[in-house]
């Protein structure tokens, strides 16, 4: 129903599926032990994270990082945020616990020197935190989250996300319009 509603559109930044590399690989960057990386590099050297078996979703599993190995997600693609907009997750994840997303505001540059920008505002504490709870559950959940307390704008999404008890497993990620 709410594709078919004219009033709201949205902000796809990732969204699961067997064509996921081709379409986000250069646009999503990660940071972990070993730098900064494109999707589609990363999918290479980590082979469940965005993989065929769990249809390309960003999973943050302990066969790839061990326990309690935390990588950062950064969507290059910049979102012109309103407070009347939610950001959409549909994840599965193990176990509750309390996460953060960041917001990081447009800036010109590009790439892997845009990546290392949104990390060290991360780092910084120059971004805009959204609390937010991984809820449990053992089928994929959507929750939207409010974005009332953020200012008008064009933004830069960034999480981080556990290979420990909760290890993530996101298949999309959006922006609502409303």
């Amino acid at each position: 129903l709410i594709k078919q509603t004219s009033s709201v559109s949205d902000t796809v930044l990732f969204e699961s599926g067997t064509d996921a590399l081709e379409k986000y690989g250069e646009n999503i960057y990660t940071y972990y032990n070993d730098g900064y990386r494109s999707l589609a590099g990363f999918a290479e050297s980590y082979p469940h994270f965005c993989s065929a078996e769990n249809d390309y979703a960003l999973y943050f599993n302990q066969n790839d990082f061990s326990w309690a190995g935390n990588v950062f997600v950064m969507f290059l693609t910049p979102v012109a945020i309103t407070s009347k907009m939610k950001l959409l997750l549909s994840y599965m994840v193990g176990a509750s616990q309390d996460a953060e997303f960041y917001l990081i505001p447009k800036t010109d540059k590009t790439g892997s020197e845009l990546a290392q920008y949104i990390y060290e505002e991360i780092k910084a504490e120059n971004a805009l935190k959204l609390s937010f709870k991984w809820l449990y559950s053992d089928t994929f959940i959507s929750v939207m989250q409010s974005l009332e307390n953020v200012s008008d704008g064009e933004y830069y999404l960034a999480f981080q996300g556990t290979s420990d008890n909760s290890h993530p497993m996101v298949k999309s990620i959006k922006f609502m319009k409303g």
